[in-house]
């Protein structure tokens, strides 16, 4: 006879295997669908972020030339100089000759402005254009290479052309044509520094066209220095698609107000005193000679896409930019936000640079010795 306490053992097995049991299919079915919830929604977030992650990528991308551009503006405008001094104002000629006053001088020139102002252009170049020197070492003669303080003339602007006389000449003209806005910069070498050659100091100079001269008649010029087997062009971009270029003299931080602006219409000429009359022309405070301290710049730059799409829809890049805007100073920040609904409206993405510069060798408020 078997046990007890065995048959007992075996009684308790037998009854705890009948209470064990596996999932059932309605069991199984929702933790299926529980766990495929999961795999959406992280999936979700991984594509969000892989997403995001790329969008800020390529928008970092597209606009990393303009950041290069607006960062070589700022860089150069720093820079630019009149070499002011003092010395005597003559009048008469020959044996005649006689001194009249004692004022400041100098040979160089900054001026800034609407850029159809300065160069003619208005249909094909919206926003402001600067033009200056400074002693930034540019040159194409090998015999000058390594000097890096030589003077240069200078400058920038924005011009819509087809980029054909930029593209390299082997490539065939359907191929390069692409009509964009393009920050243009004016920058001929130290050989070709042309504000000498118009002798801006010369008595019988009062004639605005002249004194201009020096970048109006040569912005889009060549020169063929130093042995180069092609002419090298004046003007060459230094970034697609960049819309505007703003420029706006400033006296101070401390005062912004339009009423006290320096350059109430942005308008600012050194040698504005030869042609305007008067000491100071038509400006507010003494610019004969003088750079102003500060320099707002604001650049406004648009992506590829927007161009391409803009262009295909209007069969033209030619009317992106309103009219009208950007005349005076007192309305800056309405113009701005027009441009930008005007942008947004015409589904065109865009980016908005500024940026206050602060001329290194203005000499503002410079007090006449006695």
């Amino acid at each position: 006879q078997p046990h007890p306490q065995a048959m007992k053992r075996a009684t308790a097995l037998r009854s705890g295997r009948s209470h064990r049991h596996g999932f059932t299919l309605l069991e199984l079915m929702i933790s299926m669908a529980v766990l495929a919830i999961i795999m959406v929604l992280v999936f979700q977030m991984l594509s969000a972020t892989q997403r995001a992650w790329s969008d800020s990528r390529a928008r970092l991308s597209t606009f990393k030339e303009a950041r290069v551009a607006f960062e070589s503006i700022t860089r150069r405008l720093s820079q630019a100089t009149l070499n002011t001094y003092w010395d005597y104002e003559f009048t008469g000629t020959g044996r005649s000759r006689r001194p009249i006053d004692y004022q400041k001088q100098s040979d160089l020139h900054f001026v800034c402005g609407e850029t159809a102002d300065l160069i003619g252009k208005g249909d094909i170049h919206p926003g402001h254009a600067v033009f200056f020197q400074a002693p930034i070492g540019f040159s194409v003669d090998e015999d000058n290479r390594g000097i890096n303080d030589l003077l240069n003339g200078w400058g920038y602007y924005v011009e819509l052309n087809d980029g054909v006389k930029f593209a390299p000449s082997f490539l065939p003209r359907e191929s390069v044509v692409r009509e964009r806005y393009r920050l243009m910069e004016f920058r001929p070498p130290a050989e070709d520094l042309a504000v000498y050659k118009e002798d801006l100091k010369g008595t019988d100079v009062k004639s605005q066209s002249r004194i201009h001269a020096w970048f109006k008649e040569n912005y889009d010029g060549k020169t063929t220095v130093g042995g180069l087997s092609t002419p090298y062009e004046f003007s060459r971009p230094l970034a697609e698609n960049i819309l505007l270029l703003l420029i706006e003299p400033r006296e101070s931080d401390a005062n912004e107000s339009a009423s006290s602006s320096i350059a109430p219409d942005y308008f600012y000429d050194s040698r504005e005193f030869q042609y305007a009359g008067g000491a100071s022309g038509s400006r507010p405070g003494d610019n004969k000679h003088t750079l102003p301290p500060l320099l707002d710049i604001t650049m406004v730059a648009i992506d590829e896409e927007s161009a391409i799409r803009y262009a295909q829809i209007n069969g033209s890049m030619a009317g992106l930019v309103p009219e009208g805007l950007f005349k005076s100073v007192a309305s800056s920040r309405k113009d701005l936000e027009e441009l930008e609904q005007h942008l947004r409206s015409k589904r065109v993405d865009f980016r908005v640079f500024h940026e206050t510069v602060a001329i290194k060798a203005s000499k503002w408020g410079w007090v006449q010795p006695r």
